[in-house]
């Protein structure tokens, strides 16, 4: 009898897209999302400046002269001794390494160290991911966070925790790539979308869940106890559980392996495996130019060059707007409290971004929510708003700056999913590269927040504010993509977005098209 010819999508359409393998796998997407967002945030929990007691025989003295309270700024005055010491009970990194004075700017840099491991490292880490195959390479990155976590814990330097967080945010690069692909090779689109905005919403709260364990532990070292047991469960639970996905295997020519994948997730079902089927492809053969095609090519083609310049500065703004909120939350009151606020205030807003999405399109939604971030922080600088309580030392500003922040964050997830369905087949993982380099830009940029606000606390508004209008305005020219297939070459572009032929060729006549 002859096989039944058979797409891996189709398969998967049979043996259950939503079934328990999947909601599994998906929970071990929001899981390592979590514990990622947690020791993202990690650090910025640990330095945090706790209350200091002025041990100075003359500390009312220097409060009726008009000296400030004194705080632990105050014994950095260099003009006059102030003894002082901390009146709270636990250690963090700041209390042990003396992260003070004229050593702040360490704060900062550790920060950045971890976006620099992970800006440096998603390229060659999504390497490894399509050369070791998705099941292999998450365990390795597992791995490697468990291995990194407990030397952190150990560490008895301050450049032995910057090298630590420069590999934590290498591995966190890696990992991210890998569990996102594992996830969309398992299931269909509509559910690896919701799938995404439950895993971004799951990253803010690992913020919260580092500030709350912080505040609570007598000792930093304990604050890395919870992504250890954490990584250790899911890790042990996927390497049982989860195979390699059909997908990679059939694109390496095991074909028979590719379907005992899909008939084991049929099994974990409990839906009938797959019997006398062959795997057929549904891409075609892709045609290109005889000339190799590299990043240059996102910038020689007009359609591609506006595309890419407005999605990447999109992707760049919702960064700074992100990270540069989170780490100003210690102007806005008790350090602590203000980013487990900013983690719950995340949740709803990611969760709606999936409704909005699909009833208003990418385009409008993108509009509406960077549009009430702009509200949001523009209100917060009103000076009346900082002086309303909402509840004990909560004040109207605190809230806005949260809103605000969850809004223009809530933005990254669908950037994400805009990029992959406007740019063309042949360009879109160059594209998605660029794009997640901006971003990484804007991630680099946003820990120096803490040094800014020395100058002025209203600059990282003035700048987040002024970004937030040049993207709504470049974001209106990327056309509308919902309802709309996957373009594949930008002919695909040209029905699809009625894109108007430029008058000039593109240099070296290249051609995108697929075959199918």
């Amino acid at each position: 009898m002859k096989p039944r010819e058979r797409t891996i999508l189709r398969c998967i359409e049979d043996i259950g897209s939503t079934g328990r393998f999947q909601i599994f796998l998906s929970l071990f997407s929001i899981t390592s999302s979590l514990f990622c967002g947690y020791i993202t945030f990690h650090f910025q929990s640990l330095t945090v400046a706790p209350s200091v007691e002025c041990l100075s025989p003359d500390c009312e003295a220097l409060l009726t002269s008009g000296e400030p309270e004194p705080e632990y700024k105050v014994m950095c005055n260099t003009q006059r001794h102030i003894d002082w010491d901390f009146t709270e009970g636990h250690s963090n990194i700041l209390t042990e390494y003396n992260l003070y004075c004229d050593r702040m700017w360490l704060i900062s840099m550790g920060t950045t160290l971890y976006f620099v491991g992970f800006f440096v490292a998603v390229g060659p880490f999504s390497a490894i991911t399509d050369k070791l195959g998705r099941k292999l390479s998450s365990e390795l990155f597992i791995v490697l966070y468990i291995l990194l976590l407990i030397l952190l814990g150990f560490s008895g330097h301050l450049y032995q925790i910057f090298i630590c967080r420069i590999l934590l945010g290498a591995v966190h690069g890696g990992l991210s790539v890998s569990s996102s692909v594992a996830f969309y090779e398992f299931t269909t689109a509509d559910t690896a979308t919701l799938n995404m905005m439950i895993s971004s919403a799951a990253f803010s709260l690992g913020g919260g869940l580092a500030g709350l364990v912080a505040m609570w532990a007598s000792h930093w070292v304990l604050t890395v106890i919870p992504p250890l047991i954490g990584f250790f469960t899911i890790g042990v639970l996927f390497h049982f559980i989860v195979p390699e996905t059909p997908h990679w295997l059939f694109a390496r020519g095991y074909e028979a392996r590719a379907i005992a994948s899909l008939n084991k997730v049929a099994k974990f079902n409990g839906t009938p495996v797959l019997h006398n089927i062959e795997l057929v492809s549904a891409t075609g053969e892709v045609t290109t130019s005889k000339k190799s095609q590299g990043f240059s090519i996102l910038w020689r083609v007009p359609f591609l060059r506006e595309s890419m310049a407005c999605l990447a500065f999109g992707w760049f703004t919702v960064a700074i707007c992100y990270y540069g909120l989170e780490f100003n939350a210690a102007s806005l009151g008790n350090e602590y409290v203000i980013m487990i606020l900013m983690g719950c205030f995340d949740t709803p807003f990611k969760l709606s971004m999936y409704v909005f999405a699909g009833r208003l399109g990418r385009k409008y939604a993108c509009q509406v929510y960077l549009g009430g971030a702009l509200l949001c922080l523009i209100l917060s600088g009103v000076p009346l708003v900082d002086q309303l309580t909402v509840y004990g030392n909560f004040t109207v500003k605190t809230v806005l700056v949260s809103c605000g922040r969850a809004l223009g964050g809530s933005v990254f997830a669908l950037l994400y999913l805009y990029t992959t369905e406007v740019l063309p087949t042949l360009v879109r993982s160059l594209g998605l590269s660029c794009c997640s380099t901006a971003a990484r830009i804007g991630s680099l940029l946003a820990p120096f927040v803490i040094l800014v606000n020395e100058v002025s606390p209203y600059i990282i508004y003035v700048f987040i504010v002024a970004s937030l209008l040049v993207s709504m305005k470049l974001l209106r020219r990327i056309p509308e993509t919902l309802g709309k297939p996957l373009p594949n070459s930008l002919e695909d572009c040209e029905k699809l977005f009625g894109i108007k032929k430029g008058k000039q060729k593109c240099e070296d006549d290249i051609e995108l098209k697929l075959i199918t």
